[in-house]
């Protein structure tokens, strides 16, 4: 790996996989999944609504429907 690279991962859940991981730890920029996921919501939400998608809410119900702990309810 190159500290040049992009590292892409399509997969969401784990949002932190393997790949991105060492990715990181030998210095290269990375993009997880969720982010995917969202951006290519946020297209879908555009372009069928005309108006610009709630990013950060579709990021974060994802995060919570995937179940990273860190984002679950106590209820």
């Amino acid at each position: 790996m190159s500290r040049r690279m992009i590292v892409f991962d399509t997969i969401y859940n784990p949002e932190q996989t393997l790949l991105l991981k060492t990715a990181r730890e030998n210095g290269c920029k990375t993009v997880s999944g969720v982010e995917m996921f969202v951006k290519q919501a946020e297209l879908q939400f555009k372009f069928f609504t005309r108006e610009e998608a709630p990013g950060d809410l579709m990021r974060d119900t994802l995060r919570k429907t995937i179940g990273a702990a860190k984002y679950r309810s106590n209820k």
